[in-house]
């Protein structure tokens, strides 16, 4: 069989297969990190839209509601 020994044949097919199994278990290393980087870039998009929305919100408000939501989260001076 083109002057390969059996010994050869199979030391080429045990090859074939480890390259295999070495692509394979790459390919699933490579899905892996685009998994986690889907997931990283979906919450970077998700704090956007909410950091969007608290400016539109606070943009839309006239002084008066501003100051008084503001109120909420401002400590008052009469306990000194």
């Amino acid at each position: 069989m083109f002057g390969i020994s059996k010994l050869q044949l199979y030391g080429m097919m045990a090859a074939a297969f480890a390259l295999g199994l070495l692509g394979i278990y790459s390919a699933g290393i490579a899905r892996g990190q685009d998994k986690i980087k889907r997931k990283l870039d979906a919450k970077l998009i998700d704090g956007l839209r909410t950091r969007q929305d608290i400016s539109d919100e606070l943009n839309q408000m006239d002084d008066t509601s501003l100051a008084d939501r503001a109120s909420e989260w401002v400590r008052d001076d009469k306990g000194r």
